[in-house]
């Protein structure tokens, strides 16, 4: 029998392919990798001051620094917009880097924060619709784009190809801009059912609240959004550490009650990836929550005055512990693992300080006791560039009741309540008063 060497095809089918990347990852998840890309346009010209946690506070601080890019966003059961007016996308770099399903080089990448595995752009316009328009303009010319997805995943060529023109370099304006029409059935009803746009605000506010103040100012439907202010107690415990090329500062306290009380999605642990918030207000076993053993306890109510930061920075954005879809965590990661057990560290004492102030008989320290515990409100960066430090409960005043305890005969009892004309006294009764007659007779009321 003569063997014949042959060559197995093996090329990737693309209805396949845009079907596994798209599968995994929500609408608000799209946006936000839309909008991911406008702001790593908006951060590559100040990237070389965002290499640790520390540059990231200056920033916050630095007063001089203000929003220079604005992203427009529009959304509506017929199409989507994404513009911005950051430096554009030139025509080599689209030929070169942007469409390549991952990323191109190492070095293409340095200035990047928030574009990681090369996927985001074309897994969002993907999931939302068919068709897909695409112009940038930028200094040294940009790129026009039109692409029918159905179209194309029926192309069968090999390489897999965009085809793009270039524009004339722009000589005022720079920019994106990204239209989406003929857009999915299931974009089309979310987008029509009056909740998704109220998720998209928040989720954006949330996500976006450390460059909103610096970087960007981004409009949904015309309406601008504002970064959620996360603010701690200035009694706060914190740690940091390093591993490979990643820094990582993880601190927890006392969070700040909004209208007078704790909310469940305020407290709990708060991840961040170079700025962007990746998780949040997270109780569960992914953050050490109810592992047993030497981890923190079940999330309970009386918890919620928790508060947790875990700030990892890296100028490999590759190389931090989130998830393709930048809404998780890799929980296999060593940086992860480590930052883990750092967490349950750093939370044990205010979860102690928190568990100690209910009793057998209540809460021992009043809600307003808690601001007292917290001492000075700050914010977020503030919290997460620190020097290590252990958050320190406060010293409970001396009690000023005691609770006395006897047993006496029922007979002695009986007789004392005939002597004082009261029968039918309460054993409890007939101690207190016996007490106040020997403290105001034989002592001396003070």
């Amino acid at each position: 029998m003569t063997i014949t060497a042959l060559e197995a095809d093996a090329s990737p089918e693309k209805r396949l392919f845009i079907s596994l990347i798209t599968r995994d990852i929500s609408l608000v998840a799209a946006f936000l990798d839309l909008i991911d890309n406008s702001i790593n346009a908006a951060v590559e010209p100040a990237s070389h001051r965002l290499l640790t946690a520390e540059d990231y506070l200056k920033l916050s601080q630095d007063e001089t620094v203000t929003p220079k890019v604005d992203i427009f966003l529009t959304v509506s059961p017929e199409e989507v917009e994404i513009r911005d007016t950051a430096l554009g996308i030139s025509a080599k770099t689209a030929a070169e880097q942007v469409f390549k399903f991952g990323k191109a080089s190492d070095e293409a990448h340095v200035g990047d924060r928030l574009s990681v595995y090369g996927i985001g752009l074309k897994r969002a316009i993907f999931k939302l619709g068919n068709k897909i328009i695409i112009q940038s303009d930028h200094a040294d010319g940009g790129f026009d784009l039109k692409l029918n997805v159905s179209d194309w995943a029926k192309d069968t060529k090999q390489p897999w190809t965009f085809p793009i023109t270039s524009r004339e370099p722009a000589k005022n304006k720079t920019g994106t801009k990204v239209l989406v029409t003929e857009l999915h059935e299931d974009s089309k009803r979310r987008f029509s059912d009056g909740v998704f746009l109220g998720q998209l605000k928040e989720a954006i506010g949330r996500t976006y609240a450390f460059y909103l103040s610096k970087f960007v100012n981004i409009y949904v439907n015309e309406e601008k959004i504002s970064g959620v202010n996360i603010e701690i107690g200035s009694n706060h415990s914190f740690e940091q550490f390093k591993v490979g090329d990643v820094s990582c500062a993880i601190t927890a306290g006392i969070g700040i009650p909004q209208g007078g009380s704790f909310r469940d999605r305020s407290s709990g642990w708060f991840i961040f990836c170079n700025g962007r918030t990746v998780i949040s207000a997270d109780k569960s076993l992914l953050t050490g929550w109810g592992g047993g053993g030497t981890g923190l306890p079940i999330f309970q109510p009386k918890h919620r005055p928790f508060l947790g930061f875990v700030f990892f920075v890296s100028t490999d954005a590759e190389k931090l512990p989130w998830t393709t879809t930048k809404s998780g965590i890799n929980e296999d990661s060593a940086i992860w693992q480590e930052a883990k057990r750092y967490m349950i560290t750093v939370g044990r004492g205010v979860i102690s300080f928190l568990d100690g102030r209910y009793t057998d008989e209540g809460t021992e320290i009043a809600s307003a006791d808690l601001q007292e515990a917290a001492k000075d409100r700050i914010n977020l960066m503030s919290a997460v560039v620190s020097q290590k430090r252990v958050f320190e409960p406060p010293k409970r005043p001396p009690p000023q009741n005691l609770r006395i305890q006897f047993d006496a005969k029922v007979d002695d009892v009986k007789r004392i309540e005939e002597y004082l004309g009261r029968r039918g006294m309460s054993g409890a009764e007939v101690g207190r008063y016996t007490f106040n007659y020997f403290l105001r007779n034989e002592v001396g009321e003070s």
